[in-house]
């Protein structure tokens, strides 16, 4: 099952309550793989000896524009759609930061001056303390985008048991992800406090994409509750809630406790 943490605004969000409900998960004996879609890892789930090991090369075909072969007729510029090819007199300039590795503009040189490179672009990382912890660490020039997310997931249902729980965290923001992030999982954890962003996702999505669970700060759940979206699981927000987190400690809070029960009874998983 792949479980993906999004949320509309940072701070103590949808990283603490998913790293508390990957520790749940491994307490209860389950096989559970946190997934970080960056270098980012909560302190929750890090120790002092933080050593990483290479699992996976993370490998992209990259266009290499050959310039003896070009007839300089900017048919490959004009169909890129991500901004990646740019003509600077006699010379074209591949941003492979930007490239999604399409190939509409190899298949639109009628000279073939364009070919794919395969170019390693970054690594999957294993955690040395908790072999169960996984980083995307991408080359610094690597935008993270949709193509990487797919490589991401695709990589851990390649190595691990498939029957595993896959919690996949990405930074809050990165909304142009969403929709991919929809296709690829099972169970979407949504974390916002913004009702009107909230309403527009859920009229937008189909909902045959993944379960979607969506989560609010209590103190914001009647707002929700007053517009039909009952449902809500109301997380509680502290001082000691946000230095416990910080600290890199689990969440004492009975009623945050109590979130993380419903997350296993909303997934229907066996806490036995």
């Amino acid at each position: 099952m792949i479980i993906a943490g999004i949320g509309s605004n940072g701070g103590i969000g949808q990283t603490t309550l998913l790293a508390n409900f990957f520790v749940a998960l491994h307490a209860k004996k389950k096989n559970v793989y946190w997934v970080s879609l960056s270098n980012l890892v909560p302190p929750l789930l890090l120790h002092p000896e933080d050593k990483w090991t290479e699992v996976e090369t993370i490998y992209r075909e990259i266009p290499v524009w050959d310039k003896q072969t070009c007839a300089f007729c900017d048919s490959c510029q004009k169909v890129c759609n991500s901004g990646a090819l740019s003509r600077y007199a006699d010379f074209y300039v591949v941003y492979t930061e930007l490239c999604n590795s399409c190939a509409a503009c190899i298949y639109a040189c009628n000279k073939h001056a364009l070919k794919f490179d395969h170019k390693k672009i970054g690594i999957m990382e294993q955690y040395s303390v908790h072999q169960n912890i996984l980083r995307v660490n991408l080359h610094n020039r690597e935008i993270f985008g949709p193509w990487h997310l797919k490589k991401a997931v695709e990589l851990v249902l390649k190595k691990f048991p498939v029957d595993s729980f896959f919690l996949l965290d990405i930074p809050s923001g990165f909304r142009e992800l969403w929709a991919d992030m929809f296709n690829l999982s099972d169970v979407v954890l949504f974390f916002t406090n913004d009702i009107s962003m909230w309403e527009m996702l859920y009229k937008s999505v189909t909902h045959d994409q993944a379960t979607f669970l969506l989560v609010v700060k209590s103190d914001v759940y009647d707002i929700f509750s007053e517009r039909g979206f009952s449902f809500a699981l109301p997380l509680p927000y502290s001082k000691k809630i946000s230095e416990e987190s910080i600290q890199g400690n689990i969440v004492t809070n009975k009623q945050y406790q109590n979130v993380i029960q419903e997350l296993f009874l909303s997934m229907n998983i066996d806490v036995e």
